[in-house]
């Protein structure tokens, strides 16, 4: 009987074991659904199709720590002057006419203790495709890579980059 308490015991470990596992590794930051934009934008379609430059839209990244998201008058530069509609771009005229800022849902959020600027890897001739991949050819906006310290050691190390704690971390 004791060595069939111990095995069960041992299977109910590893069942634990597992599904904690497998629910840390979808991570609270990435639930389905959770990443879905107020509106269906295509990076495709903008960026690659239309070959509008990331800093087009997401302006100040060159000079600034933060990539930004675009505010709905840089949407309404272009499309403005639109004569065919789609749902989508309805729901931008909607939050343009009613003088709100679109909700985007920020996909990328690093600890407070992380120093990281786009500014500092754009000037060091890094493009934005080197972190957040192929962005011309995604129909949907995508997480970029994990950010985890691993990541960027290993950057840091195939780019000769410092790796002074201190670089990063405050």
């Amino acid at each position: 009987m004791r060595k069939w308490a111990g095995t069960l015991l041992a299977l109910w470990v590893i069942a634990v074991a597992l599904i904690v596992g497998f629910f840390y590794s979808q991570g609270s930051a990435d639930l389905r659904g959770q990443d879905r934009q107020p509106i269906a934008f295509s990076h495709q379609r903008h960026a690659g199709e239309l070959q509008i430059n990331c800093l087009f839209c997401h302006r100040g990244a060159d000079i600034s720590p933060a990539a930004s998201i675009p505010p709905v008058y840089v949407c309404m530069m272009c499309h403005r002057s639109l004569k065919a509609q789609t749902p989508e771009t309805q729901k931008l005229l909607t939050y343009w006419n009613n003088k709100e800022p679109i909700p985007w849902v920020r996909l990328q959020r690093l600890p407070e203790f992380v120093r990281f600027t786009h500014q500092m890897h754009l000037n060091a001739g890094f493009k934005c495709t080197d972190c957040h991949g192929q962005v011309a050819q995604m129909t949907s906006t995508p997480r970029a890579a994990t950010f985890e310290m691993g990541w960027c050691i290993r950057c840091h190390q195939r780019n000769g980059a410092s790796k002074d704690c201190f670089t990063c971390h405050y």
